[in-house]
């Protein structure tokens, strides 16, 4: 029995690849981007929703009006939306490896998955107001000059379509960020 103990005890340890102050220091890094990417989308909306407001009051048709309410109850939404879901969560600092492991983890996932839903939360509630808009002024504010609010809709669509594929290639990479974490955890 002591051969067995004496063996056990002396046979190299492998040295853990991910150690926590790697995990703390890629987790700090990841919140920090996270609340820049926020703080931008804030802005954002509140730009919308200074910019649609400030047209509703110089407007005096109903239609359009309702198109800017519409909007700016859709940047409200979409800035609610990323401060309730999209906050990242600070690291607490007397995590251990596992529980830093699966903190860092757990975040990459939910950011991951807020990005994928991305047509639900951020431009899905844009397009009822941008869709009045455009059918308005087809149809009726300007018939002659259909050619502009059809431009304005394809310009919107080519513009929604981008942010929709920015934001799903950057929820492949952070699925590869988590493939690379899944790696390391099972080969150590």
């Amino acid at each position: 029995m002591d051969d067995v103990r004496n063996l056990w005890q002396k046979q190299e340890v492998e040295e853990v690849k991910f150690p926590v102050d790697v995990l703390r220091v890629k987790a700090g890094k990841f919140e920090r981007r996270i609340r820049w990417r926020n703080l931008r989308e804030q802005a954002a909306c509140l730009l919308v929703i200074t910019a649609f407001g400030a047209m509703s009051f110089k407007i005096t048709q109903t239609v359009p009006r309702i198109s800017f309410a519409l909007i700016i109850a859709g940047a409200i939404y979409v800035a609610w939306h990323i401060q309730k879901w999209g906050s990242p969560r600070a690291l607490a600092a007397d995590l251990g490896r596992a529980n830093c492991v699966g903190f860092y983890r757990d975040e990459l996932e939910r950011q991951r998955n807020l990005l994928r839903s991305i047509w639900k939360w951020y431009l899905g509630p844009l397009v009822p107001g941008l869709s009045l808009l455009v059918l308005y002024g087809i149809w009726v504010a300007a018939p002659e000059r259909r050619w502009f609010p059809v431009a304005y809709a394809v310009a919107a669509a080519a513009f929604f379509w981008l942010i929709g594929w920015l934001n799903q290639r950057a929820a492949r990479q952070l699925d590869g960020q988590i493939a690379e974490l899944d790696r390391e955890l099972h080969s150590a």
